[in-house]
């Protein structure tokens, strides 16, 4: 292994003596305040106060990174447990170093990826791990680095890529936290999750063809999924009186496979961008035993019952696509509008074993209305796909003062199960402003409004209901340099 490290640096080492460095950086410092429009109360969330951006370049070496720092004000009783005066952590968003070649590039390190055609909510934009405090940002501000390795070969109007990272990577979410709106359902122990049975390899490739209409890309990517799913439910009897029995519900991480497909047709009137992508994603798990579970549960004095534990094996095949469109309006107004949908084509699941006698006293679902489809959330994906299956997405800009001032309309609009009321259930809408008060420091005014919808047939469920209360109004002070 050393060999071939060394067969394969050594003219990365060599070129880097005979080249002449320079090196570039650039960043943001971000003073932000966000409250409630309900009762103007703090939303206290993390957010990057600090970002810098260093490149190193020595000949055809160059090596980039990405650092940030995150603030999040203290609580008013943090100093009764806690003496350190800190409230940041630094996030080291990306190191890598850079390699052009005669045919292309290659990447080591921790980088962010980006897949797909359409600018933001891409289903094939996969490759990233996303950082759900961030959702409603844009670009790679909602993602996770990862440790990779990358490579870009250009043949004429040809770009063939491939990724590869030997480690899984999972969304960061901002479980417990009553600050931010969107939740996950269950929120499991460390323990609960059931350990990947295979190497946790995950990669994929893509093709690019330019044409003189614009683009067409193919996509394939393989790996296990960001998010957890229900994997089967682990049942322990008592040592001494095997009528006891503790019940415990394990997770786990589907193995899922995308393909996908994406479009770029440009033209002087509107540019149109597409994405599809097909994903097809298994549970491994075909058996949820294993040795000494029952103390990693706490339960010291059961023991593992197979034949009453049952590991659901899903399997599930589901598609999304974005469809993007672009139109430069009259007195200069920009506008994108995007339609995004997702369902699933096929599910299925071991059934759980409701007809037999089974105490679950730990388990918060009834038993006789479980419904193993109802547990299934996308694991790899658009971003979006937690709020609905239908959104609609607009938005308006226009500059003015010689672009010392823009303004922004964005709208989301909910398109899914509309039947029930005969109107759009849910819906977000923006309005932001930036001025320019010297050539590199902005102000930013926001407004976002969120609605929900009385009756919605998923009730307390529903997302647009869950996150009324996050509406808001932001200040930025940000400084570029």
């Amino acid at each position: 292994m050393k060999r071939i490290l060394f067969i394969l640096l050594f003219p990365v080492f060599t070129a880097l003596s005979f080249a002449q460095s320079t090196n570039d950086h650039s960043g943001y410092v971000d003073l932000n305040y966000m409250a409630r429009l309900s009762d103007n109360s703090l939303i206290n969330i993390p957010y990057r106060i600090f970002n810098i951006n260093v490149d190193h370049q020595n000949g055809d070496l160059s090596i980039k990174s990405t650092l940030a720092l995150e603030h999040q004000l203290r609580s008013d009783t943090y100093f009764l447990t806690n003496s350190s005066p800190q409230d940041f952590h630094w996030d080291l968003r990306e190191l890598y170093m850079q390699w052009f070649t005669s045919f292309g590039e290659i990447r080591v390190g921790k980088q962010i990826h980006t897949w797909g055609s359409t600018d933001e909510n891409s289903p094939i934009d996969v490759v990233n791990p996303l950082d759900y405090y961030y959702l409603f940002s844009t670009g790679a501000e909602r993602k996770l680095g990862t440790f990779s390795i990358a490579s870009d070969i250009y043949w004429k109007n040809l770009k063939l890529g491939f990724v590869f990272s030997p480690l899984h990577n999972t969304h960061r979410t901002p479980s417990g936290d009553n600050n931010f709106p969107i939740k996950l359902p269950i929120t499991p122990q460390e323990y609960q999750i059931f350990p990947l049975h295979d190497q946790p390899f995950e990669g994929g490739f893509y093709t690019v063809s330019s044409r003189n209409f614009g683009e067409i890309s193919y996509y394939y990517f393989s790996g296990y999924d960001r998010l957890f799913n229900f994997t089967g439910v682990s049942t322990y009897s008592h040592i001494d009186n095997s009528s006891f029995v503790q019940v415990e519900l394990v997770y786990g991480f589907r193995k899922t496979q995308a393909l996908g497909m994406g479009a770029i047709l440009l033209n002087d009137l509107f540019t149109i961008r597409a994405d599809m992508g097909l994903f097809d994603t298994r549970d491994q798990n075909s058996s949820i035993s294993r040795e000494l579970a029952g103390v990693a549960f706490g339960f010291n004095n059961y023991i593992f019952v197979d034949s009453l534990s049952f590991p659901m094996e899903e399997k599930a095949r589901y598609y999304q696509s974005t469809f993007q469109i672009e139109v430069e309006l009259p007195a200069d107004i920009n506008f994108i509008g995007q339609i995004f949908i997702y369902d699933t084509l096929y599910y299925s699941s071991n059934d759980f074993p409701v007809d037999q006698e089974i105490n679950i006293p730990n388990l918060e679902i009834d038993p006789d209305n479980f419904t193993p489809a109802d547990f299934f959330t996308p694991g790899i994906g658009a971003p979006m796909a937690v709020l609905s299956k239908k959104l609609a997405f607009f938005s308006l800009k226009r500059d003015f003062l010689d672009s010392q001032l823009n303004i922004n309309l964005t709208a989301m609009l909910d398109l899914d199960k509309t039947d029930y009321k005969g109107t759009v259930p849910g819906a977000l809408y923006s309005f932001q402003t930036e001025y320019n008060l010297l050539e590199d420091l902005k102000a930013i005014l926001g407004i976002t409004k969120i609605i929900g919808a009385d009756g919605h047939p998923d009730g307390d469920q529903y997302r647009f209901n869950q996150m009324e209360d996050f509406s808001h109004m932001r200040l930025e002070l940000k400084y570029f340099f």
